[in-house]
Order: C-alpha cells, then structure tokens, then sequence
C-alpha cells in the first residue's frame, strides 16, 4: 500500500505539529487517495471474503472424501490472495484499525494454514457441549431413578453419584456416550430440577449444528472449551468434568493454571474481576493520551522536533527508556481492554440464554501470567507464561505438526528451534502486515527484525544457563531470580525500539482509545481538546466499483 509522509520530522526543528495537526493532514490525503482510487477502507464484509470462504469450505464435510479434501489446498491459495490483495490496497484514518487492517489480513493467511494444513478439524477437533437430558425410564417405571437393575447383551448400568450419572457396562469399564461420553447432571433453576448433560462433539451431521461449530472454531483463538485448548488455560471447571466423566484434578479445583492463568466460576467472580479493571483501565488511558500528545516521538516517532520539558536535559538512554515504556504500558492496558470486551459482552451482558456455553464464565479465563515467570524463567518466561497467549495456538501448530508426523522427535534441540522460529517468525510476519497496511510510512521489515531478537534472546539465556548449570544452582534464589529479571529488561531495551519506534512512526499512537477524556474535557490536552473525543469516527457507506466491493467502511 502506498504510504504517506507529509512532514519533515527527521529534519525539521522547533515546536512539532500537534496531533490534532497530523491528524487533519492525514485526514485530508487519505480522503484525496480515496477520491482517485488509489486505496480504499477496510470494508465490511469485502475485506472478510476470505474468513468466508475459510468458513464455507470448512461446512463442507470432506473426512471420507479425497476431492473435497485435497481441494483445500486451491482454497488457501484464493484466501492468501485475497488476503495479499487487501494488504496491498486498504487502511483506514482510524490509525488503530489501519494497522489492524494488516494484522487482519496476515492472519488470515495464518488461520487458513492453521486449519487447512497443519490441523484437520473436521477429524480431531472436539468442544464441550451442553444440552438438557433426555429422562430415561428405569426399572421401577420412573424417570431419572437412581438405577437400572437389568443386565444384558449390550445393557449398561446407569448410576448416579452425587450429581454425576455414568453408565457402566456389565464388565464395569464406564461407557463413553456418544462424542467420547457425557454425564447427565440435575440442575435447580428456579427451583425446578432441568437435568442437564456436558458432552464432547465431534464435527456435527446437522447443517444447524455445524454451522455453530466451525464458527465457534474460527473466532476461538485460545481454545476453551476445545481439546485443541492451548496449554497454558486452566483445566475444565469441576463440575463440567465430573459430568462428562472424567477425573477432577487438583489443577481443575483451584482454577488456576501452570502459568498463573485464573478460571472464573461464577459471572460474579467475572465481573468483580473485569469491571473494577476495565474501569480502572479507562482512566489509565487517558492519562497515557495525554502524556502522548505533549510528546512528538508518539505522533511521528523518531523525530527532530524540540522535546517536550519534562524530557529536555535528559540522555539519549533515559529518553528512549521512557518511550519504551510509556509505549510499553499503552501496549498492554490497550490490548488488556480489548480482551476484556468479550466476557464483559457475551458473558456479562447477555450471558448464556444468548449464547449458551459459550457464555459461561469459566470460558474467559485471565490473560496475563504470572509475573513471576520471568523471575524463574527470564527471557522465555516473558514470552512464553507472562505474555497474553492469545495466538499460542497458531504459534506451534506447524512444530506440532512436524511432531506428529515424525518429521521432529518430541522435546529435541531440532523442535525447540523449530518452536522458536515459527512461534517468533509468525508474530513477526502478523506486526509486519499491520505496519504495511498502516497509512504514515513505516519499515515493515522492523517487527520481524524485533521478533526473532526474542528467539535469539532466548537461545542465548537458556545456552548460557545449561553451560553454567553447575554453578548457578549454587546461587541464592532471590540473586538468579535477579538475573532473570535484569537479562530480560536489558533485552527488552537494547532491542525494543526495533518495534515501539515503528509503531509511532505509523501513527498508532493517533487513535483514540476511549469516547470521552476526562482529563482533556478539564483542559488537559491539545489546543481545541475537549470532553468528546471520538469526533472522527470514520465509519460510513464505501461504494466500490462492482456492488461486492461495496460495504461499511471503517
């Protein structure tokens, strides 16, 4: 896409251009290159063609069948290049969604790969499922009866325990009930009993049915719910477990996983967990918005124009800290507030009469690990435990797939690396499409430059480790821990602004986070600021030159 710089920010001197400035200048060559057709707004549903297709294709049943089956390979190639094609041509004055433009499209390439190569969903993906019991007739002419006496060719037992129903075979080996088993329950709601079944479901035979199961596939990133779940979520709430017959574990009791990920229970817990963060976040970005207004580097990035007072006098060290850090904060709180509109939404708002299982608490589990990963772990902590995981999934299915097909032995030197470089390398290809498709100029090429710095990061600590094993398992806790922690912020430091530098110099620091600024409204702010801040929305009518490339523009 061709890319715009209408300021001489790495030569001129003197007071910088505020962002309302940048923004009024930005606005008016974007709208010229829409005018004489050189590019065009992320359009819905024209830009989402692809994820149809994807979805179309995957309704198909294709198991049994060979045609179907290697047509997927044809379907890639037209959902790669209509991925490229919305890489080469679209942005949006909404700095935040002109990078998620890009990001959109290079992870569409990746989603695809994910499930048409490197995974077969319709053979090996199965989700929790819910549903009301259908009431059996026992012995004694009752329904739900605490036991079925007769025993027979192909007869099963039916026991009830506590609120978990097994059937067992006369051999007593516990039967699975179709999709790998399920366990009736009895549930109070509104005080009459509704019995209630949790069961594992395969790729459905019912159009209805597996409409709702591909779709819950494709927008489920981290996998709740799913046996594909990456590992670092908590383990299945006890009650779901219990029901389906398997095994309650101490890890499915404390809701906490090996990461330090937390499982909600109750949409009490949700919400006294979310709301109080999500409120406190709002805030947390205004005032980061308000620091980014007063300072240059966050409207052009590096830049020659005079800095602010707060900065003026200090090192060029301590000056780059301080943009790293600032941008590393309105990284997180952004990405933190993104995450938190599905639960606060689907599960808080509307909740399960809506959506059903998928509306359950226990299906949004906490982002961020433990912090402490990095004290025990360094630099892999940090991107392995501590990071969000939302696209972990994505990250090793191409190493796990070589696993599975014998190509890597498990755990080798040859699968750590592999792991590395994929999981590095397709972070690094997602930042580069967002940085392509953003609208002020960029270098695409930085991101994957920062990313796999991460994996060589890594490799150097985990080297040094293993070589000096003998004599940092001597050390004191709290001083390795120590080393942890420095190694991974001088890693971060020496090798951040292949990343932050690129992000404002694409003007992502533009987009307005929130609706309304109490601090600007107060007077805080640029010149012209006030209390609303969503004045250039952008979103509107694209009427494109053939009707299917017509749509909502944003």
């Amino acid at each position: 896409m061709p890319q715009e710089t209408l300021f001489p920010h790495l030569t001129a001197t003197g007071p910088a251009p505020s962002m309302r400035e940048a923004m009024a200048a930005y606005r008016a060559i974007f709208d010229a290159r829409l005018a004489e057709g050189s590019l065009r707004p992320f359009v819905f549903p024209y830009h989402l063609y692809g994820m149809f297709l994807l979805v179309i294709y995957l309704l198909i049943p294709h198991t049994n069948n060979r045609i179907i089956y290697e047509a997927r390979w044809v379907v890639l190639a037209v959902i790669c290049a209509l991925q490229w094609k919305t890489l080469q041509d679209s942005t949006s004055m909404s700095m935040a969604t002109g990078f998620a433009t890009g990001l959109i499209s290079a992870w569409g390439v990746v989603w695809a790969w994910t499930w048409l190569v490197w995974m077969n969903p319709q053979r090996d993906a199965k989700r929790v499922q819910s549903r009301k019991a259908t009431p059996k007739i026992e012995h004694n002419g009752t329904a739900n009866g605490s036991a079925e006496s007769h025993i027979g060719n192909g007869s099963a037992i039916s026991i009830q325990i506590g609120d978990t129903r097994k059937r067992v075979q006369a051999n007593g080996h516990a039967k699975e009930e179709q999709s790998n088993g399920h366990a009736a329950a009895k549930e109070a709601t509104s005080g009459k009993e509704v019995s209630v079944e949790y069961y594992w479901q395969s790729y459905p035979s019912s159009f209805s049915a597996r409409f709702s199961w591909v779709t819950d596939l494709l927008v489920n990133f981290r996998g709740p719910g799913w046996n594909w779940a990456i590992p670092p979520l908590p383990t299945l709430p006890p009650h779901v477990k219990a029901r389906l017959g398997e095994e309650v574990d101490a890890a499915s009791r404390t809701g906490v996983s090996s990461i330090g990920l937390r499982r909600f229970n109750t949409r009490r817990e949700l919400f006294n967990s979310r709301v109080p963060r999500f409120i406190l976040g709002y805030f947390a970005l205004d005032v980061l918005k308000v620091i980014m207004k007063s300072d240059p580097y966050y409207t052009f990035g590096p830049n020659t124009y005079t800095l602010p007072s707060y900065l003026q006098g200090l090192s060029p060290l301590t000056i780059r800290f301080i943009h790293q850090l600032v941008s590393s904060l309105a990284i997180i709180i952004s990405l933190e507030m993104v995450f938190y509109i599905p639960p606060l939404t689907i599960s808080l708002l509307f909740g399960p009469r809506l959506f059903g299982l998928r509306a359950e608490p226990w299906y949004y589990p906490s982002t961020w690990g433990s912090f402490s990963n990095i004290l025990t772990k360094g630099l892999n902590g940090l991107w392995g435990s501590w990071w969000h995981q939302t696209f972990r999934f994505v990250f090793s299915a191409p190493t796990n797939y070589f696993i599975r097909e014998g190509y890597f032995t498990p755990k080798s030197m040859t699968a750590k690396i592999s792991a590395l470089v994929f999981a590095f390398g397709i972070s690094g290809f997602l930042h580069a499409g967002g940085s392509i498709s953003q609208f002020p100029k960029t270098h695409p090429s930085h991101a994957p430059v920062f990313f796999m710095l991460q994996a060589l990061g890594i490799l150097v600590q985990t080297t040094f480790c293993s070589v000096f094993h003998p004599q940092i398992k001597t050390l004191p806790t709290w001083l390795r821990k120590t080393g942890n922690l420095l190694f991974t912020l001088g890693w971060l430091f020496e090798t951040g602004y292949w990343l932050s530098d690129d992000f404002a110099r694409g003007g992502i620091w533009l987009y307005e986070p929130i609706p309304v600024s109490p601090l600007r409204g107060l007077g805080f702010g640029d010149t012209g600021d006030g209390w609303w801040c969503w004045e250039q929305i952008g979103v509107g009518w694209y009427t494109g030159r053939r009707w299917w490339e017509s749509g909502i523009a944003l």
